[in-house]
């Protein structure tokens, strides 16, 4: 617990500094479009606002994605797009749960969903304070589906899927942040214990898993500050990548999971890892479609939406973009530790300095 109280002491003082001179010529040039894929992949996103509100699944779907819509907003103001944040911040709380939760594209409650709608809801803070509101409630919802205090991590949630529960540590992220800003203590406590539950767990990192999730979880650990634990299997990845830079979506198959080989790129970069993160851009570039999207897996046999174009590919796109773009400027290793999220009287969130004057209430 004192780890994990030094770790989020850390994120909140790097949130009332001032942005590092390094970090805003990043942004600068990474909002500027001086990339065509970059440009491109945000074309794609604004395409795929639904008049409704929120960001669409994939390609000619007509359901809007709260969690890939929550996840989003960070991506979206760091490249500036600061008036669509604040629209999908403000949809995310006009669906809101009242008992807190955010749903699936399924209509079910999910910990992992809500966990993303709150990211967006920390990123947008900056941008309207009153998600507060939203936020205490997301954080109240992921704290009433924990088990044992957070000792038995939170309720099982993908019994009728594939995939593995320590993908929770991705949801856990947000929750710690967020309780930190509310000054939720017995939540935060609750949330140190379930990162340690799945930290712990027999299906952690496992290389068997899609690297869409795997990845999930890598990004999670470096992000909590267990950075030594994910390495390893990031060095396991980095000598499966091929020649041209991609990874198979398990060690079983043939083809390449998309976002997954974009969340490695980010994972390779914010570790300081160069070279396999720049291979997989160069891949993902050359993968990229003329209308700026990303079909959601390439090669033969591939099954995870092979015909669909995925919002969360293009996010995850976006995301190792920037993290490229800092480290092209010599950044060191560790600088996803200088992001920063948003705290009650931060005059600055990444590319939407423009908006702190008009702060909305």
């Amino acid at each position: 617990m004192g780890t994990m109280r030094k770790w989020v002491g850390r994120r909140v003082k790097q949130a009332r500094n001032t942005v590092s001179a390094m970090g805003k010529q990043a942004e600068v040039r990474w909002r500027s479009g001086c990339a065509a894929p970059t440009a491109s992949a945000l074309e794609w996103l604004r395409r795929n606002e639904l008049p409704s509100g929120g960001i669409r699944a994939f390609s000619g779907s007509s359901k809007a994605y709260p969690e890939v819509t929550g996840y989003l907003i960070p991506t979206l103001m760091k490249a500036g797009e600061c008036d669509l944040a604040l629209r999908l911040s403000e949809w995310l709380v006009r669906i809101q749960r009242e008992e807190g939760a955010f749903l699936g594209l399924d209509g079910r409650a999910y910990v992992f969903d809500t966990g993303q709608a709150l990211r967006g809801l920390l990123a947008g803070l900056v941008l309207k304070p009153a998600l507060r509101d939203s936020m205490r409630k997301a954080v109240e919802y992921l704290t009433s589906q924990l088990l044992d205090d957070g000792n038995g991590g939170f309720i099982r949630q993908y019994a009728h899927m594939p995939v593995h529960e320590s993908i929770l540590l991705y949801a856990l992220v947000p929750m710690v942040e967020a309780c930190e800003v509310l000054g939720m203590e017995q939540s935060a406590g609750a949330a140190a214990r379930a990162v340690d539950h799945y930290a712990k767990s027999a299906t952690v990192l496992d290389t068997g898993a899609l690297t869409h999730f795997l990845a999930y979880e890598i990004e999670a650990l470096i992000d909590l500050g267990r950075e030594d634990q994910a390495a390893p299997t990031l060095e396991q990845l980095k000598e499966a990548q091929d020649s041209a830079g991609a990874v198979t979506a398990t060690v079983r198959d043939r083809w390449v999971c998309v976002p997954g080989l974009a969340q490695l790129a980010l994972c390779w970069h914010k570790v300081g890892d160069r070279r396999p993160a720049e291979n997989a851009m160069e891949w993902l570039q050359a993968h990229q479609l003329r209308n700026g999207g990303f079909l959601g897996s390439v090669g033969r046999g591939a099954t995870y939406y092979p015909a669909s174009e995925l919002s969360w590919a293009a996010k995850f796109f976006l995301d190792a973009s920037y993290q490229s773009e800092r480290a092209a400027l010599g950044s060191a290793p560790g600088s996803h530790e200088e992001r920063p999220f948003p705290a009650e009287g931060a005059s600055h969130h990444y590319g939407c300095a423009r908006l702190t004057p008009r702060l909305i209430p």
